[in-house]
């Protein structure tokens, strides 16, 4: 357990400093989640839908649909490319927008005793609809980069993780600099090799924003991974 909390600690230090500029509005969100993936070799196949909410979890945020394909050539390297289909509620202009955004990404991860670290890069570009306005950045371009730590417990099925991710902005035309971090802390049950399910509390920050909002989330994603099918002959065995 001593070590678990120093990881956490090294984590969160990882963070850096913030500074607002603006008023911090406060709200709470609730995320619901459901992936399919589907391993042949060293790829991996996915599609995903969320729903998000917001505004004491009582109104519409966000769906996402999902695309995604993953390449691991090594053991503990990954690259990854995913795209997303978003209705976006926005609040500001009160309508429902259309968005697209496209994620390239490499995770690496290390094994030490029963700590699991991942680093994980991100290009993040998402395409917003100029058909009633303009928008400063479009596509809006960030690198995103989260560090990431679980806890292999003896004899138990459930797994803990604790991470810290920023968000730094690529096509700013006033100038580039981060604008969210985000802590993530993480419980993941997995029932058998096919299914997990994952409950999450999640606090953004944002940072560096005209109007910038802290959100605090819990969340729940179940996973089911496609297996092999069975031939005649291993199913009589």
């Amino acid at each position: 357990m001593k070590r678990l909390l120093t990881a956490i600690l090294l984590l969160t230090a990882y963070a850096l400093p913030t500074k607002h500029a603006n008023a911090q509005t406060e709200d709470f969100g609730a995320w619901f989640g459901f992936q399919l993936e589907k391993e042949i070799k060293d790829w991996t196949f996915s599609v995903g839908e969320e729903l998000r909410t917001t505004d004491a979890a009582s109104d519409f945020y966000g769906s996402y649909t999902s695309l995604g394909i993953d390449y691991s050539p090594f053991k503990h390297l990954k690259f990854g490319t995913s795209y997303q289909f978003i209705l976006y509620n926005d609040t500001e202009y009160d309508d429902i927008q259309p968005r697209h955004r496209l994620n390239f990404q490499t995770t690496g991860d290390l094994k030490w005793n029963r700590f699991k670290f991942s680093l994980r890069e991100r290009l993040q570009m998402t395409f917003k609809d100029e058909s009633e306005r303009d928008y400063k950045m479009n596509p809006k371009t960030r690198w995103r980069n989260r560090l990431e730590v679980e806890y292999n417990i003896p004899k138990s099925k459930f797994t803990p993780a604790f991470s810290v991710e920023s968000y730094y902005q690529l096509n700013n035309p006033d100038g580039n600099k981060f604008d969210g971090i985000r802590y993530k802390l993480t419980g993941a049950y997995k029932f058998n090799k096919r299914n997990k399910l994952e409950l999450y509390a999640q606090y953004d920050n944002e940072i560096n924003v005209k109007n910038p909002v802290d959100r605090t989330i819990i969340g729940l994603e179940y996973t089911l991974k496609l297996g092999k099918k069975k031939n005649k002959k291993e199913e009589n065995e």
